[in-house]
């Protein structure tokens, strides 16, 4: 099944880039809503971000997870390329990004801010690494 940006990759990784664009573009505009600081805003925050780790798990589970479990043997076999590297870092910011964001929606524990930064910057990274890792696999 062929993606819809005459690219090599599926339907399913086409949409699922979109989607984690989406989930950057909410990130920011949550940043934004979290440093205005009135009740209004920090709802609307909490509710936002609540949505896009929501959007941004269902696109894991249903995309990355299967597709990294299925080719880690692929990526395996070439650990001189940058495949590897790119494939490693990515999965790692986004697992760690993904369980502080789940965390932060439904726990808060000590220095929220703190952690909030923390879990975005991760996040920032593992999604950049993942238009990376898009273009690598499926564009170059």
């Amino acid at each position: 099944m062929s993606g819809f940006f005459g690219t090599r990759a599926s339907l399913p990784s086409d949409l699922n880039i979109l989607l984690q664009i989406v989930v950057l573009v909410m990130l920011f505009v949550g940043f934004k809503l979290g440093k205005t600081k009135t009740d209004k805003s920090l709802k609307d925050h909490g509710r936002l971000m609540t949505v896009m780790v929501i959007l941004s798990l269902i696109g894991t589970v249903t995309v990355m997870l299967p597709s990294f479990v299925t080719n880690f043997s692929l990526v395996l076999a070439e650990p001189s390329s940058l495949g590897f590297p790119l494939t490693f870092f990515h999965a790692l910011f986004g697992g760690i990004a993904t369980i502080l964001g789940i965390t932060l929606v439904f726990k808060k524990f000590g220095n929220v801010r703190l952690w909030m930064r923390f879990a975005m910057v991760v996040w920032l990274l593992a999604v950049v690494m993942g238009i990376f890792f898009y273009l690598r696999y499926y564009v170059f």
